[in-house]
């Protein structure tokens, strides 16, 4: 008897990703060889929150252990839970510095280390999953990057004093070695995926998926500019 396959949900890269068993199967994107070279790279170096690259199934797709635990779509962090998944992406970049695939640069970057590929257990951050647009960079955009999604900074929903508490709480955990162009950085990330939802609202063909990216960019439009408002009093905490 064959193991039962579900569909899980969580990473936004791939659509197509089963779990047959304690094994993930996911189509491969084309940065595939890359992700299952860092993969068995961390493996080797004992990274505990990655998921480890068994193989490729008959179908094609690359097959992945899983990680148990859920992904939070609650709201921002607590502080223990800040701290933890801060130690997750601290580790991953100084094992990840110690590849050849790095080249010239400092580290490879997740590039989308945001809550949707964080797994949660116990509400404890465990893992990280989605490496599809894994790459070599700076420490500090994977940081940035980690700032805007998880502190929802501009959500007017959210209390402002909490977002910027929590984001000095994340560059001291961290030890940024350059918090003077924390500021700058995620507002680079910001705009690099304003770029991107600008370019998939008018071409994306799929209308849910159109009109998503169209509120993501009034969304996003929207948070550049409240962070544009408190830079200079973000960046004297930062000192």
């Amino acid at each position: 008897m064959k193991p039962e396959e579900i569909k899980l949900t969580g990473g936004r890269s791939t659509e197509s990703v089963i779990k047959i068993g304690n094994q993930v199967h996911r189509s491969m994107s084309t940065n595939a060889s890359f992700v299952h070279e860092l993969l068995k790279h961390l493996e080797k170096n004992n990274f505990p929150s990655a998921p480890k690259f068994i193989g490729i199934d008959e179908h094609g797709r690359e097959i992945l252990s899983f990680i148990k635990g859920e992904i939070s779509r609650d709201g921002i962090l607590n502080d223990q839970q800040i701290i933890g998944a801060v130690k997750i992406l601290r580790q991953f970049h100084d094992l990840a510095a110690k590849s050849e695939l790095c080249k010239n640069q400092e580290t490879i970057c997740h590039n989308d280390f945001a809550p949707w590929n964080v797994v949660f257990k116990n509400g404890n951050p465990v893992g990280i999953i989605d490496f599809d647009e894994a790459a070599p960079g700076a420490r500090i955009d994977d940081l940035a990057y980690f700032i805007w999604t998880f502190l929802e900074l501009g959500n007017e929903k959210v209390d402002e004093e909490i977002q910027i508490q929590k984001l000095i709480l994340i560059s001291k955990e961290y030890q940024l070695a350059t918090p003077e162009n924390l500021v700058d950085t995620i507002l680079k990330q910001q705009n690099r995926i304003l770029k991107f939802r600008i370019n998939r609202a008018k071409n994306e063909t799929d209308y849910r998926k159109k009109e998503f990216s169209k509120n993501k960019v009034h969304a996003i439009t929207r948070e550049i500019a409240w962070l544009k408002a408190r830079s200079k009093a973000i960046n004297n905490f930062l000192k």
